[in-house]
């Protein structure tokens, strides 16, 4: 049923938030407002304009959810909240869920040390970061290391660790594990490294350069040149940073690029100063205005747990700048600023950014026209139905047809999507069957595809003319014959080129050894192949790791753990009396006595 503007007499004027839902019931869209029947109004204006993106959403939509709030803020973190359980499909939706890396120091340890970690938490710990990338943070971590003599080792190794390890012997640890240096001495290049995360290299140029003079003066030379290599490190890293601002201070800054309906955002960290990293997010046939994107953009980049510094740049102003500030410096306990700078090195940061938008727009526009023209040939050489812009691939993984397992991994447009990806765990079977195996995932795969009406224009089959038959007759079955193109790639003898087979050809298809287009599906092929054997081996050993001791009730993991250090193995626990058994702490009498009874029945039945 259509939607009527007769709705609106039914909305309250409160502050809230907004779910557009079909008929059936599933979110298309999700917004926020101050003045809820107000905005919901402009919707019906909108879809009167001719060409409006609206008339798309107004299409689907069966009815109008709205949800009161006490205010602008608590709307704003319920959106964002149901934008990430629901993800609609006419919203803004950022496909970024990752913690970026950075990297931490707790100087509330006694002897602390430098770690990488992807979450931030207000525990008193500095942070140093985020980097986008992981090369680029274990780059710095080395250096670090280099430099700073602090322990590398986890908590329960240096506990327990009775002499120095080979990096105290290269001169880059000062093995507190041991004892060989004091607490009071271990502070200085914690010391240190809390300059280095601030930014005050040249101050820590300055202490390196006196610490050298006044060991070179008491000829300890050997010392000495320790500090003159780290001297020199530092320097290096002075002269590869790239300073952008005379304000030693932490800001994100957002650059914004549209072209037609895309549009394509970068943003820029700047910690202490000096552009750390950066990162771009695509928005491809985006229905909203640039304001709309860069308000969603803000509201779910930093509502996953990312770094949020106290000032943020962006290109133009948005409706619900205020608020958002506000929301974002209550998560940090500190004021954030959301400026729109007209001048100055906030300004020249600005349009560095919108720089990098552009440029990252016009890479990927160019990689996607390179994958088009590869999935063009690629339909061409097969003389496929449809397009493969989605390309869906499957495996089995098994040990002669024990614990089977089944993959499914998707490209899109040439990249993996892991919003499709899927496994299956197999119905056991007597025999090893692996058209059997192969026909059940093909068919849950086609099952799925149907009900969600979400088909993928081609199922790539890890195998050959057997499996596909099976692939075409479970297809067959299900009445989905002609929704999707089916291929098979099968593993070429040794010296031969892989062979892909068809449902309506005798011969596999001829390909050239170094063909982009065979080396594309052997990357899906290899993909599919190697998500199976993980969730196969992550099977594995979740069944090694269970003891016969889980299947005793009242016997949880500490008590397990009880039980095993105690006795060392099953075998003597199943030789020990209840008296025995009721030692270990947590077991009383009649507990002893259910285990003894249980591992005795076990004893008897098998």
């Amino acid at each position: 049923m259509a939607l009527s503007e007769d709705i609106l007499s039914t909305i309250s004027h409160g502050t809230g938030v907004y779910l557009f839902k079909d008929a059936k019931g599933l979110v298309l869209y999700v917004g926020k407002a101050k003045d809820l029947r107000k905005r919901l109004a402009s919707y019906f204006q909108k879809r009167r304009e001719q060409g409006s993106r609206t008339e798309a959403l107004f299409t689907r939509a069966a009815s109008i959810e709205t949800i009161l709030t006490e205010n602008e803020k608590e709307a704003l973190i319920l959106e964002c909240n149901l934008i990430k359980k629901h993800r609609p499909r006419y919203n803004v939706v950022l496909r970024d869920d990752k913690n970026y890396l950075s990297l931490r120091l707790d100087p509330c340890q006694k002897f602390p040390r430098i770690t990488i970690v992807r979450r931030l938490a207000d525990d008193g710990a500095i942070y140093f970061g985020p980097f986008s990338s992981a090369v680029s943070v274990r780059e710095t971590l080395r250096s670090l290391q280099h430099i700073f003599p602090l322990r590398r080792c986890g908590d329960i190794v240096f506990k327990s660790r009775a002499r120095p390890c080979l990096n105290y012997q290269i001169k880059r640890c000062a093995a507190p594990c041991v004892g060989l240096i004091s607490e009071e001495e271990y502070r200085k290049p914690v010391d240190q490294v809390i300059l280095f995360f601030r930014g005050q290299l040249q101050n820590l140029v300055k202490i390196f350069e006196k610490e050298m003079q006044a060991l070179a003066g008491r000829l300890e030379y050997e010392k000495a040149a320790l500090y003159r290599d780290r001297l020199s490190a530092i320097k290096r890293t002075l002269e590869k940073q790239s300073v952008t601002s005379t304000r030693l201070v932490d800001r994100d800054v957002i650059g914004l690029y549209r072209q037609d309906g895309s549009v394509q955002i970068s943003i820029l960290f700047v910690r202490n100063g000096a552009v750390i990293g950066h990162k771009s997010f695509p928005f491809r046939e985006a229905p909203a205005t640039n304001e709309e994107i860069l308000s969603h953009f803000l509201r779910q980049f930093y509502s996953e747990g990312k770094y949020i510094p106290r000032e943020i740049l962006i290109p133009l102003a948005i409706e619900d700048q205020p608020v958002i500030a506000s929301w974002l410096g209550e998560r940090t306990g500190e004021r954030v600023s959301i400026l729109i700078p007209q001048r100055g090195d906030r300004h020249r940061l600005l349009l560095l950014a919108i720089k990098n938008a552009e440029g990252s727009f016009r890479q990927k526009l160019k990689e996607e026209g390179d994958v088009h023209n590869l999935l063009t040939l690629l339909q061409e050489k097969l003389r496929l139905r449809y397009c493969p812009e989605r390309i869906e691939g499957l495996d089995i993984s098994n040990i002669g047809g024990k614990m089977a397992v089944g993959s499914l991994v998707a490209f899109v447009n040439g990249s993996p999507d892991r919003n499709f990806y899927r496994r299956y765990k197999i119905k056991p079977r007597e025999q090893p069957d692996d058209y059997a195996m192969m026909r059940e995932v093909v068919s849950r795969c086609l099952i799925r595809a149907k009900e969600e009406d979400s088909w993928p224009n081609m199922l790539l089959i890890d195998g050959g003319k057997g499996q596909l038959n099976v692939a075409k007759q479970a297809s067959k079955d299900l009445d989905c014959s002609g929704r999707v193109d089916l291929v098979a790639l099968a593993k070429g003898k040794k010296g031969e080129t892989d062979k892909v087979y068809l449902p309506e050809r005798k011969n596999p298809v001829l390909w050239e050894r170094n063909s982009p287009l065979l080396l594309y599906l052997q990357r899906i092929r290899d993909e599919a192949h190697r998500f199976a054997i993980e969730y196969h081996h992550k099977l594995r050993k979740k069944g090694l790791t269970r003891s016969l001791l889980d299947e005793i009730p009242g016997v949880g993991s500490v008590l397990k753990k009880r039980l095993l250090t105690h006795f060392g193995s099953v075998e003597k626990l199943k030789g020990a009396s209840v008296k025995e058994i009721a030692l270990v702490k947590g077991i009383n009498p009649s507990l002893a006595a259910n285990i003894k009874a249980f591992l005795e029945n076990y004893k008897t039945n098998n």
